[in-house]
């Protein structure tokens, strides 16, 4: 997903705090450079950030726009951070792509130095030798809180502690994330960081979901005009329990409102409306997430049941989304009865463009929290999942790879697309998968030693038509590193 694919706020929705940022990036005599909105999951963080993003580039005043995300690998990677910042920020203006590039061909390994290094060299010095005036600069960072794990993320969040003040004071950054214990111990009491939380309980945000709501109604009707709905439906009434139930949520709104806008839109609103009344905002999502669940109705099909979780499991572990196609392929689903046939129950909850994934990262969590969701059907266990992947990976790249699979000649031109979507990613994530496991590793270690027997100078031809060479070496001493320790547990147990 690209920046140009996001959502933006509905008109007049977030009115107040879209102000209140335009003032805060305005307000020069202000030292807190750093703005961090934060709030829970589903209070529409990413949904601001990406007006605010559209607001200030129709200006010329966004600098740099990064969004994170958990399910993308690329998008999800502290490390590289710092060097797409500099790359972004070097896109916008001229004089800084050619301070950045002077640095670059001055030291070309200075994407191996540490991140507050590279903060200095990439960006804070090449802007420091541009003398002419700037206007205001915005660097957005979205979701702070899918970029790594809080290990991963600990030499991140140090430089926008003690690294971002030493921009020039025209710059302003604004990051989103929801309140996760590392981040807050690193931007409270920070005197350049104005902390702001989003507050889902106020008058504001009840009348931006209100709006929102009925917004989408209007689309339902107008979708649906053969159903005599009319004009006016499902009234103020509903409209306002349907806010109340919300809970001041819009990921719930969203939710609630494409689950309506199914086959049968009064019979659906009905089923939203019956919903045992919940206290609190979590409570609420999960409660929605449950209704959209059990209303697809074949949880006494066992057939069904496999499908699902065959499914669910495998999009909750990729490190980066999959077709439909893919899928199929990995799973072996057959022809007659393609993972499509699931995915088109689960609309409200899934996005089924090219690449198949969940709407909101809330209903992931959902169901890997067994107090959350309440049912074993609906539980699950990442380890068990990679663990399937891996051997999928495994299974794949055993059949695809061989030597000079693109039968190349040698005046040909080597491109990504010789390889499948299902072989490349086989390539790219394979070690990945198998390191997640921790027991149980020997029928594991017995089909690697089998394809890196077979296939390992395959396998780094493949990288190579990837673009990831380089990567190689450190794959294969990431899963030399798990060997070693997983044999030597497995000893000592």
């Amino acid at each position: 997903m690209d920046a140009s694919s996001r959502i933006e706020c509905l008109t007049d929705t977030r009115t107040d705090i879209l102000k209140f940022i335009v003032d805060w990036v305005n307000n020069s005599a202000s030292d807190q450079s750093i703005l961090w909105l934060h709030g829970l999951a589903g209070s529409g963080k990413s949904t601001l950030s990406t007006t605010i993003a559209n607001i200030f580039r129709e200006d010329n005043l966004l600098g740099a726009f990064l969004f994170f995300d958990r399910d993308v690998t690329e998008r999800s990677d502290p490390t590289v951070v710092i060097r797409t910042l500099a790359y972004q920020l070097a896109s916008s203006d001229h004089r800084i792509r050619a301070a950045v590039r002077a640095v670059i061909e001055e030291d070309l390994n200075i994407w191996l130095s540490p991140l507050s290094r590279q903060f200095r060299k990439l960006i804070v010095e090449p802007i420091l030798t541009i003398t002419n005036y700037f206007p205001t600069i915005i660097i957005i960072l979205d979701g702070l809180d899918e970029c790594g794990a809080p290990a991963d993320r600990a030499a991140l969040l140090d430089v926008l502690v003690k690294e971002f003040a030493s921009l020039p004071s025209y710059f302003r950054t604004v990051v989103t994330s929801r309140a996760e214990s590392d981040i807050c111990d690193a931007f409270n009491f920070q005197s350049h960081i104005l902390p702001h939380e989003l507050d889902i309980k106020s008058h504001v945000n009840y009348d931006d979901i209100l709006l929102y709501i009925r917004h989408h109604m209007s689309l339902t009707r107008n979708k649906n005009r053969h159903l005599q709905l009319g004009p006016s439906w499902p009234g103020e009434e509903i409209l306002c329990q349907l806010v109340e139930q919300a809970s001041g949520l819009f990921v719930w709104a969203s939710t609630a409102c494409e689950f309506i806008n199914g086959y049968d839109p009064v019979e659906c609103l009905e089923v939203i409306l019956r919903a045992e009344a919940t206290s609190g905002a979590q409570a609420a999502l999960d409660a929605v997430y449950k209704t959209a669940l059990e209303s697809i109705g074949c949880w006494d099909d066992e057939s069904f049941i496999s499908d699902f979780r065959n499914l669910m499991g495998i999009i909750l572990v990729t490190r980066q989304p999959l077709s439909s196609t893919a899928i199929d392929a990995f799973l072996h689903f057959p022809e007659n009865r393609p993972c499509m046939h699931v995915i088109s129950l689960l609309g409200c909850v899934l996005q089924q463009s090219l690449r198949v994934r969940v709407l909101h990262p809330s209903f992931a969590d959902f169901l890997m929290d067994k107090e959350r969701c309440g049912r074993d059907m609906w539980l699950f266990n990442q380890p068990t999942y990679h663990r399937q992947l891996a051997f999928c990976c495994l299974e794949q790249m055993d059949r695809a790879l061989k030597r000079n699979m693109c039968n190349m000649t040698f005046s040909g031109t080597l491109t990504k697309d010789k390889l499948s979507e299902v072989a490349s990613y086989s390539c790219l994530f394979w070690i990945d998968h198998i390191c997640t496991i921790s027991d149980d590793i020997a029928p594991v270690l017995d089909q690697m030693y089998g394809f890196l027997l077979q296939h390992l100078l395959h396998w780094f031809e493949a990288m190579s038509i990837l673009n990831k060479a380089r990567d190689t070496i450190l794959q294969l001493n990431k899963l030399y590193v798990w060997m070693t320790v997983s044999i030597l547990l497995q000893i000592l147990n």
